[in-house]
């Protein structure tokens, strides 16, 4: 049967349609794939259950907010990316949560341990941050083609985040990313301790940037380490590249990330750096990332108590 010319999509607006999909998939392409599966030495970090509430202190599970982050398109070639990819851009927040339990008994002396880190993309909903299902989200203002597939983009992307150590106390997570440094899109590892005080239960994280060598090796950026605090609340500025585009398409190349989260930044110490740069963490070598940390933290302790 002939269908009527009035209701087909004219050849324009298809392009104009697949094209928009295409760079709504490609915004949040940040990473390099090739550790999407996991390997021997690092496990893909747990998804958060949809309908999680991102901030409650007084739940069993994800009682601990890390970090919240919304992305912006805001630097270099931004006019190459339509509006409406933009204006969507911002409406889900990624975050990482955590679980934290006291394992004492009544009377004893606290002792909290971090069991689990698991991150998700959130929106409000009745008010209150909460994660939703990147495949499956709820309608809502700006929930169409290009919000769903924009979301489904962010949620793929969660599969590269990896947990490379962990004990009672502390996990490190790296994840691969596009960062905007020597005028151009470099490919870098983000790298995430945290770290829960056993004694309060309160949460920090500290992130570095790592690049891989020719010969494989991990090595630090000169960026410094950041001590962020629990609950850190980032608006990550996105940097476009027009001349990663292909025939108006952007390639997974286009989107890099400007700074690390907001925080402190600690000194590069060179036992740091050796330590920092491990392809993995064992029971024995995480507890020395701790202690590397906890020597760059000592001069901010000392200033703090220099204002007291």
């Amino acid at each position: 049967m002939n269908m009527p010319h009035s209701i087909l999509p004219s050849s324009r607006s298809c392009w104009d349609s697949t094209r928009l999909l295409m760079i709504a998939v490609a915004v949040f392409c940040l990473s390099d794939s090739g550790w999407a599966e996991g390997t021997a030495t690092s496990k893909i970090l747990t998804r958060v259950s949809p309908g999680t509430v991102v901030v409650d202190s007084a739940a069993a599970r994800w009682n601990r907010s890390i970090y919240v982050a919304v992305s912006r398109i805001t630097n270099g070639s931004v006019d190459s990316v339509p509006m409406m990819i933009r204006k969507r851009v911002p409406l889900f927040t990624l975050a990482l949560l955590a679980t934290v339990s006291n394992q004492s008994q009544e009377g004893e002396v606290p002792n909290f341990e971090l069991r689990e880190v698991g991150a998700g993309y959130a929106i409000p909903l009745e008010g209150q941050l909460t994660i939703i299902s990147t495949d499956n989200p709820p309608a809502v203002e700006g929930m169409d083609m290009i919000g769903r597939q924009v979301l489904a983009a962010n949620g793929r992307h969660l599969s590269e985040l990896r947990c490379i150590g962990a004990t009672d106390t502390m996990q490190v997570i790296d994840v691969d990313a596009l960062f905007f440094r020597e005028e151009q899109h470099l490919p870098m590892i983000m790298r995430h301790f945290i770290w829960v005080e056993a004694s309060t239960g309160r949460c920090a994280t500290c992130v570095w940037l790592l690049k891989r060598q020719a010969d494989g090796s991990l090595h630090p950026t000169p960026d410094p380490p950041r001590w962020l605090p629990e609950g850190t609340r980032d608006e990550r500025a996105i940097h476009v590249d027009a001349s990663e585009f292909f025939l108006g398409m952007p390639t997974q190349d286009a989107f890099a990330l400007m700074n690390l989260p907001p925080g402190t930044d600690l000194a590069w110490s060179p036992g740091l750096r050796q330590i920092a740069s491990a392809d993995r963490y064992h029971a024995d070598s995480l507890p020395q990332l701790a202690v590397a940390i906890n020597q760059a933290l000592a001069p901010l302790r000392t200033e703090q108590k220099a204002l007291r």
